[in-house]
């Protein structure tokens, strides 16, 4: 992601940039198809394979390669915001919010190669490969560090605080489960109480 950052230098600052900073970053990247194709991390047993390209106290970047047809589970960014852009492929965006106890689905749309998305800090979200003619790749940034995820488990209908080293599911290694929640809990109130049940989902 070279030239990512000699067109915005400001991601390698010790602050977190602002959201129209990462947006802007985003828009004007042009990635050279070649560092791209050596940077693609495929992992067909999850929804994406994560190549984490840049940590830092004030910016996150990952590149995404999704598997064709998969979609990651509802989760929130740890209070960070940001921004996605797709740089291959169409993408299927979904957007959620708790709603009296539920996980309900508010908004949905496909955004192409060269669309941004932008994301700001509690909102609940999931992403997948809305099976365009090339499956999908997608830039991600986010301002500051993500410590740990909220990730909702749409089978078994609970609430899982995760290890910002998580990608989007529900981990196999019960180590990244930091939390567990019966129901769906919002991240604001996963911040500020206590899990109800469990790591071994025992009360």
């Amino acid at each position: 992601m070279k030239d990512l950052f000699e067109r915005c230098p400001e991601l390698l600052a010790e602050t977190a940039p602002p959201l129209t900073a990462i947006l802007s970053a985003l828009r004007e990247v042009r990635p050279c198809e070649l560092e791209l194709a050596a940077s693609l991390r495929p992992d067909p047993g999850r929804p994406y394979g994560r190549r984490v390209f840049l940590g830092t106290p004030a910016v996150e970047g990952m590149l995404a390669t999704w598997t064709p047809g998969a979609s990651c589970a509802p989760h929130d960014h740890g209070g960070s915001s940001g921004g996605v852009r797709v740089l291959r492929g169409v993408a299927t965006h979904r957007i959620y919010r708790v709603i009296d106890g539920a996980l309900r689905l508010i908004a949905e749309e496909r955004a192409a190669a060269g669309d941004v998305l932008a994301f700001g800090a509690g909102l609940i979200h999931s992403m997948g490969d809305g099976g365009g003619d090339a499956s999908l790749v997608t830039l991600h940034l986010y301002a500051g560090p993500i410590p740990h995820m909220v990730v909702y488990d749409l089978t078994r209908g609970e609430t899982l605080k995760v290890d910002g080293g998580c990608g989007a599911w529900v981990p196999d290694d019960p180590a990244q489960i930091l939390g567990r929640w019966a129901g769906f809990v919002s991240p604001c109130s996963v911040l500020a109480s206590a899990p109800r049940l469990g790591l071994d989902g025992e009360a």
